[in-house]
């Protein structure tokens, strides 16, 4: 099984980060790296993401000056180590069986990107 890194830009996100990284953590392909990326945020979502990496060991912390969501996202991809990465927006949820999916059609196909509708 490939390793597929899973990266979320964090900012000012204390209301919904836990609902996103529950729905990563319930993911029926377990083999990923979960980055999450603290882009400065002024309320407590770091202090969240600092729980959410106690937690899990697949969970990581990434912290910077606030830069936006494409600095943010590029310093991800940066410590990514997995095959494949994943963007996902930090007040979004995914479905359990969605990277199971998505690993599937990419290797099945052999291509350069794979996306579900």
């Amino acid at each position: 099984m490939d390793l597929i890194s899973i990266i979320v830009p964090v900012y000012n996100s204390a209301q919904y980060i836990g609902d996103c990284v529950a729905s990563v953590l319930a993911q029926t392909y377990e083999h990923f790296e979960l980055l999450l990326v603290d882009d400065g945020s002024q309320d407590n979502s770091a202090a969240l993401c600092e729980a959410f990496c106690r937690g899990d060991l697949r969970v990581h912390l990434l912290c910077q000056e606030h830069r936006g969501v494409s600095a943010a996202r590029n310093a991800g991809m940066r410590k990514a180590e997995g095959k494949y990465l994943f963007f996902l927006d930090s007040d979004d949820v995914i479905h359990p069986q969605l990277l199971e999916t998505l690993y599937r059609q990419q290797e099945s196909m052999r291509s350069a990107m794979a996306t579900v509708g």
